[in-house]
C-alpha cells in the first residue's frame, strides 16, 4: 500500500492531478490518494499517523504563507522516504527545486505523460520498508508518527514532548520505554533526552546541535556513547 498526497491550494489542479493519478493509479486497491488545499491540511495528515509515500506539490502557495519547497525542507526531510514530486506554473521556479531532495519537476498544465513517468520514477524510488512507527497517546487519542520525522524527545517528570519540527507532541511516558519503540539511530545522549542523530550537525562533549541550530544537552557521563552512536549512524549512511 502506498499513499500519494497532493499539495496545491488550487482547487481545478488539485482536482486534476488527483484524476490524473487515479488514472495511473493500479485497480486492486494498493494506492490511496489524498488532497490537501492547506498547509494545515497536510499537518493533520501527518499527525492522523499516515505516512506519506509521494508528495505531489505546488511550489507557489498563497502570499505569507510558506512555499512548497520551505514546506518539504520542514516536514519531509531525506530521512522520511517520502518521495517529492514538485508542481509549478512558473518555469523559472525549476531551479529553486534543487534546494531539496526531489524527483521531479512538472510544469503546469500539468502533462500526463510526464506525470506517469514522475510517478514510476517514484513508486521504484520508494523504501523496501515503511519506516517505524512510534505509539503514543495524547490526551484521550492514539498517534503513530513517523519515527523519522521525528528530531528529538524531550522528558520532564512524567511528560515527554515528542519534537517533530514545528509540531510537538506531548504524552505521559518514561522515555525509556519510547526508545525501545524507535530505531538504532536514536541516541539516548542524556538522562532526560533522546535525540535522532539523522539531524545532528555537531556533537560536542556537552550539546548536540541540530541542523535547525536546535541545541540539545549532553551529559558527560553519555557523551562517548552518543559519540560512537553517531559515528555508527554516520558509517552505515556511507554504505
Amino acid at each position: 500500500m502506498a499513499t500519494i498526497v497532493v499539495f496545491d491550494d488550487e482547487p481545478a489542479y488539485l482536482a486534476r492531478i488527483h484524476q490524473l493519478i487515479e488514472q495511473e493509479a493500479p485497480q486492486d486497491g494498493t494506492r490511496t490518494i489524498l488532497e490537501a488545499a492547506s498547509l494545515g491540511e497536510l499537518k493533520d495528515i501527518l499527525a492522523s499517523g499516515v505516512h506519506i509515500d509521494i508528495l505531489v506539490v505546488d511550489i507557489t502557495m498563497p502570499e505569507g504563507q510558506p512555499s512548497g519547497i520551505d514546506v518539504v525542507r520542514e516536514l519531509f526531510p531525506p530521512s522520511s522516504g517520502t518521495q517529492i514530486i514538485y508542481t509549478s506554473g512558473d518555469l523559472g521556479q525549476a531551479p529553486e527545486v534543487y534546494a531539496t531532495q526531489h524527483l521531479y519537476f512538472l510544469l503546469k498544465p500539468i502533462d500526463a505523460g510526464k506525470l506517469h513517468e514522475a510517478l514510476e520514477r517514484a513508486y521504484a524510488a520508494l523504501p523496501q520498508s515503511r519506516p517505524a512507527m512510534l505509539r503514543i497517546k495524547c490526551g484521550h487519542k492514539h498517534r503513530l508518527v513517523n519515527a523519522n520525522l521525528i528530531r528529538y524527545l524531550e522528558s520532564n517528570l512524567r511528560k515527554v514532548c515528542v519534537h517533530c519540527g514545528n509540531t510537538t507532541y506531548t504524552t505521559y511516558a518514561r522515555l525509556d520505554d519510547l526508545q525501545e519503540q524507535l530505531p538504532a539511530h536514536f541516541s539516548r545522549c542524556h538522562r532526560s533526552y533522546l535525540v535522532n542523530l539523522a539531524y545532528v550537525s555537531a556533537l560536542e562533549e556537552t550539546e548536540a546541535r541540530l541542523h535547525d541550530g536546535t541545541v540539545i544537552p549532553v551529559s558527560r557521563r553519555r557523551s562517548r556513547t552518543a559519540q560512537r552512536d553517531l559515528l555508527t549512524y554516520l558509517a552505515t549512511q556511507e554504505g
